[in-house]
């Protein structure tokens, strides 16, 4: 390809993304990817120029829906592939192209809703106007928080959160991002109830499920898009990782302000612990419960493989809870500078680095053998937190930071076989030692096609430790003994991932599964636009093909 943007007038509203030496790492820095030259750009609406030239919020808005799709027109003329990049928060190369990226990070328009702007069937069902919001894709989850929390009137929360909160709404929803509300929706894409996806250079539709209109005709004259209504399609490009074209904006849904009220203790690993895993039956907990069950909200647990008795006694796992609760303001927040503390919000990865970060201060240079036994030490402290705390759900969960050096990886199961997954690994364990920590997260399962918590009632493993061979080792050796043992699974598209491949994808989801994920792609996009969307990791899974390569 050659130099074109450096010689060709862009667009206004499109700038050349400035990448050294033309590469490009993702945030939590353990991958570069190597671009082609010039063949990166970023979307922005805040140059005094564009601001001036398009002054309204649907000025603004409709020119970056044809900048997208110049954007997809020069990609077909140039023959190169792109993706849309936010965060860059996935550990996987599942998001990323290896032509060019496209920075919408500063595209952050977001507003509330009218009644004019939403279906008949919405309203007449008791809908409420201000319980959605219209957001575009750049708009990070801390900033969404903030805007729902601080801002809007009547506050608003999300009605779920990740473990921290520095993705953009669609790069979260669209790589299965997940937290453990596993009552409700527990997946951020079950949030969304509308998309904006532009799918070609000169087409761009306004995507909702059929079972659950939610816009107007208004709306849509003031979109210009292609309205689509179909459940099967909405599902499909939910979780699809950028592949289904450029995803402008969506509609999520939000709930009135509440509070989580936490709370963290150690419990020893028994029956009654054991029917909470399998059955959400919380009977045998009660005595040790904050609050009533009814108003559980988030389960979750952590265990050391490398320190943990099952004798029914010897209190090992901690057990994490949150209660949820209308708003009140009369509470004080937990300080999460409080004592260099950890905080509920911090998930284990980020517990991880800090205990890379100390092994870094120590003198000399430690052994990767070394790092389970560390691990055994700084356990206790990572988890030395208080053992209540309360907050809003964008209070709760924070901006982890953590970067190189980190694995993680994650698997989902039916919450049922979790017993056995965990005899599983820790028999592994013994074998081939994993230098990090187990957590369970459990959560609602969704409706998109290629979730990751694709089970009625999913429970999350995160493996998370230090970035060494010894651990992708290790998940790939867990997959197989998986299937050996015919567990039923599935693996974090955002995550660590290298071992999935065209045949393994199939046999987790299954092939009518694949067939109706890769029909509802061919008839979104043509085959010059899938050519721009894929990827080598799509490749790589068997999701680039097209349907009559199957038959």
């Amino acid at each position: 390809m050659t130099n074109t943007n450096k010689i060709m007038e862009l667009p206004i509203g499109i700038k050349p993304l400035e990448l050294p030496d033309d590469e490009w790492t993702n945030a939590h820095q353990n991958f570069t990817q190597k671009l082609k030259k010039d063949a990166s750009f970023e979307l922005t609406v805040s140059d005094p120029e564009f601001k001036q030239k398009y002054p309204t919020f649907k000025e603004k808005y409709n020119k970056i829906t044809e900048n997208f799709q110049w954007l997809i027109k020069h990609a077909i003329d140039n023959k190169i592939r792109l993706r849309a990049m936010g965060s860059g928060w996935s550990l996987s190369k599942v998001a990323v192209s290896e032509d060019g990226i496209i920075n919408t990070k500063k595209l952050t328009l977001k507003a509330e809703l009218a009644a004019v702007h939403l279906s008949d069937t919405y309203l007449q069902n008791g809908g409420d106007p201000t319980n959605l919001l219209f957001a575009q894709c750049g708009n990070e989850i801390i900033r969404i928080n903030s805007s729902l929390e601080k801002e809007q009137n009547p506050a608003k929360s999300l009605c779920m959160s990740g473990g921290s909160n520095g993705q953009t709404i669609v790069g979260a929803f669209s790589t299965g991002t997940h937290g453990a509300a596993f009552q409700t929706r527990g997946s951020l894409c079950d949030c969304v109830v509308a998309m904006h996806i532009i799918v070609g250079p000169d087409r761009h539709i306004w995507l909702e499920r059929a079972s659950y209109p939610v816009t107007s005709s208004a709306f849509h004259e003031w979109t210009k898009a292609e309205v689509i209504r179909n459940d099967e399609l909405f599902n499909a490009a939910l979780v699809s990782f950028g592949s289904f074209g450029f995803i402008h904006s969506v509609i999520i849904k939000v709930e009135p302000k509440f509070l989580l009220v936490q709370q963290l203790q150690k419990v020893p690993y028994n029956l009654a612990l054991e029917n909470a895993i399998k059955f959400n039956d919380f009977s045998g907990l009660i005595a040790k419960l904050k609050l009533p069950v009814e108003q559980l909200y988030h389960f979750e647990l952590a265990i050391n493989p490398h320190n943990f008795k099952q004798d029914g006694q010897t209190e090992e796992v901690y057990l994490r809870l949150m209660y949820k609760q209308p708003y009140q303001p009369n509470y004080t927040p937990f300080d999460p500078n409080q004592n260099g503390k950890f905080t509920y919000g911090d998930d284990v990865l980020g517990i991880i680095q800090s205990v890379l970060d100390r092994i870094e201060k120590l003198p000399g240079k430690i052994e990767l053998k070394l790092i389970p036994k560390t691990v055994n030490e700084l356990f206790e402290v990572a988890y030395d937190r208080p053992e209540s705390a309360i907050g809003t759900i964008g209070e709760t969960f924070r901006n982890t930071i953590f970067r190189g050096q980190l694995f993680s990886s994650g698997f989902a199961f039916d919450q049922k076989d979790i017993p056995v997954v965990t005899q599983l690994f820790l028999k592994m364990n013994k074998e081939l030692p994993f230098t990090g920590v187990m957590a369970f997260r459990f959560v609602k399962g969704t409706q998109a096609t290629l979730g990751f918590c694709k089970f009625e009632h999913s429970c999350v493993l995160e493996l998370d430790g230090a970035d060494t061979e010894l651990n992708y080792q290790f998940i790939e050796l867990f997959a197989q003994k998986l299937e050996s043992e015919n567990i039923p699974y599935t693996v974090h598209w955002g995550k660590i991932n290298r071992f999935l491949n065209k045949e393994r994808v199939r046999r987790i989801y299954g092939d009518t599964v694949i067939e109706s994920w890769l029909s509802c792609r061919r008839s979104l996009l043509n085959e010059n636009t899938r050519k721009v969307f894929n990827n080598e990791f799509l490749k790589h899974c068997g999701l680039d093909e097209n349907l009559e390569d199957i038959v």
